[in-house]
């Protein structure tokens, strides 16, 4: 065991925190933001109790030693409940209520799901009957248990997990250190989403990382306004903060989705006295765009960020605002979310991804000294052992290859600059081009498409397909667009624009040419920011960084403007008028 990771599981963990904290409060769920805010608590004793009772409910589900338990939950009590209790006795499988019916349907397969926790028929959604549907379609019988909600004919969690003990769980059932705790769902190359293992090592290792950078302790309050199937939520905002004994906030069913909750988040700051908050980088950027007026948020010590680049124009409006400092989080699901964390001993250095510690090494491939670019490779406890349904080793000599080009300087600070895999990233969201492609390439008048993301200030990438349709064959923009939004099992990943080519640029070998293709909708981007007032162009170059030219001057254009447009693609700008 690694003299970082002090216990041998995430239960002994908790099980560690509430037995020194029993009357800390662990979570408050925010149940109402408006007109007036109202919260319920639970604290550690509690949340302890709720776990082992849950692991004994899904355990009594299924005759397996290591039961799966699937889930289509939004970020509440219940859900920490059941996600904690399923890594204590089996194998937590968080899933994108987003996803459709199809992912589901695969992911659930992949991963051999016993049961299914999701939450019941809430207007404005479709969760329970998708979760219905995929239930039915499974190969083996699963049991299907609605949360928040009865449902005539199902169990309601709130009701069936009284029926069992709260005490301490049985030694025999209890997880080892290299036993699998989570299945992470992530973007693949066949436009299939994949299973990524997450063993306690790694979530441990993870906890460690985030304990030695954040130092948080007594009288921490953290905002956690993200969704427990997405590593930030579930590993940096949520595991981490129980195992450090602070009190996480939920900022009600929706969390950061509901506009009330980013339009009264300076209020619950003073409310609960927060000293921690932060999100992805566009409800950070939708936060300090809503004025403090007179709360106080002299609680506060800093805020986060990560999921996406963050630009230095955020960390400095950030600083206009609160005063604070914004320091980034560089991590991936494949590494259980921890892989650079801030240095908060320092300010933030604007345009870094994080610090580099010696606990996590990441070196740059070929690079001789400080500053020098190429593929991020890591080592450490905190990478997974590879994908579900996958024999293979995902290491190489050792490392993991993250697909993101960048740099360290001397610092140790590390630069995110591109990428080397065509990852689209979109609020935080991890998006596979194949999924766009394969969707498209299904109508019958498109031969081949390429999809790439198109720089957005707010969301750091919007997604955007190229096609090219066959001879002879007549089909408008507008209804590759529409069979898209209706075809696409991610409803983040339907193009904002298509467009028709003649034929898609390709390498002297025939593949397609994505770098033409993702400067094509950097121009775009441009144009749209500036009218069409500017004669501009871009172009991506080797090292990733993006060229803009076709300028006179550098003074007819808002260079920060272009800097925070351009860098929201992971990507330098560099001028050349």
């Amino acid at each position: 065991m690694s003299s970082a990771i002090k216990h041998s599981s995430i239960y002994h963990f908790i099980s560690a925190v509430a037995e020194q904290k029993p009357a800390q409060i662990a979570l408050r769920m925010v149940r109402q933001v408006e007109p007036n805010l109202s919260s319920q608590t639970l604290d550690y004793q509690q949340l302890f109790g709720d776990i082992c009772q849950t692991a004994r409910l899904i355990k009594a589900t299924a005759d397996t030693d290591r039961p799966v338990c699937s889930f289509l939950l939004p970020n509440i009590p219940q859900t920490h409940g059941i996600m904690w209790g399923a890594e204590s006795v089996g194998i937590a499988n968080p899933l994108n209520p987003l996803l459709n019916e199809d992912a589901l349907l695969h992911l659930m397969e992949l991963a051999e799901t016993d049961v299914i926790f999701a939450l019941g028929p809430l207007p404005g959604t479709d969760i329970w009957q998708k979760a219905q549907a995929v239930a039915k379609r499974l190969d083996k019988p699963v049991r299907l248990v609605s949360v928040m909600m009865a449902v005539e004919g199902y169990d309601q969690y709130e009701n069936i997990v009284k029926d069992f003990d709260r005490s301490e769980l049985p030694t025999a059932w209890l997880p080892e250190l290299d036993d699998i705790a989570s299945y992470f769902h992530t973007g693949g190359t066949t436009g299939t989403p994949k299973l990524a293992k997450n063993t306690h090592r790694n979530q441990l290792a993870c906890v460690a990382e985030h304990h030695g950078s954040l130092s948080l302790g007594a009288g921490d309050v953290v905002i956690n306004g993200l969704p427990l199937f997405h590593v930030a939520g579930s590993m940096i905002n949520g595991l981490a903060c129980l195992c450090a004994g602070v009190e996480i906030v939920l900022p009600t069913v929706a969390g950061f989705r509901d506009p009330a909750v980013v339009a009264n988040h300076w209020r619950m700051v003073e409310e609960y006295k927060v000293t921690v908050s932060g999100g992805i980088p566009t409800s950070v950027a939708s936060m300090i765009g809503i004025d403090v007026d007179d709360a106080d948020i002299s609680s506060l010590k800093y805020l986060i960020s990560g999921g996406s680049p963050v630009s230095a124009s955020l960390c400095q409006d950030v600083k206009k605002v609160t005063g604070l400092e914004l320091y980034q989080i560089f991590g991936m699901t494949e590494c259980a979310g921890g892989t650079a964390m801030p240095n908060v001993d320092r300010p933030t250095v604007p345009g870094s991804a994080g610090f580099v510690r010696n606990s996590v090494p990441i070196i740059i491939q070929g690079a001789k000294k400080p500053g020098d670019s190429g593929e991020l490779l890591i080592q450490g406890d905190v990478v997974f052992p590879g994908y579900l349904g996958k024999n293979e080793s995902p290491l190489i000599d050792g490392f993991l290859h993250s697909g993101d080009l960048g740099h360290i300087d001397e610092q140790g600070y590390l630069f995110i600059t591109g990428r080397a895999k065509d990852l689209i990233i979109r609020s935080g969201h991890n998006i596979d081009p194949a999924l766009i492609e394969n969707t498209l390439e299904q109508h019958d008048a498109v031969s081949m498409a390429a999809a790439v993301g198109k720089p957005d200030a707010y969301a750091g990438e919007l997604p955007v397909v190229y096609v090219q349709c066959y001879d002879g064959m007549d089909v408008s923009e507008q209804a590759l667009m529409e069979y898209a939004a209706s075809n696409i099992a991610e409803r983040p990943a339907a193009p904002k624009f298509v467009k028709i080519l003649p034929e898609l640029p390709t390498t002297a070998v025939g593949k397609i040419h994505k770098p033409t293709l993702r400067a094509d909708a950097a121009t775009v981007a441009l144009e749209e920011a500036y009218g069409g007032a500017l004669n501009v162009q871009a172009r991506q170059l080797d090292s990733g960084q993006i060229e803009i030219f076709g300028v006179e001057s550098i003074d007819d254009i808002d260079v920060e403007k272009l800097q925070q447009l351009v860098s929201s693609l992971s990507m330098l700008l560099r001028l050349n008028p």
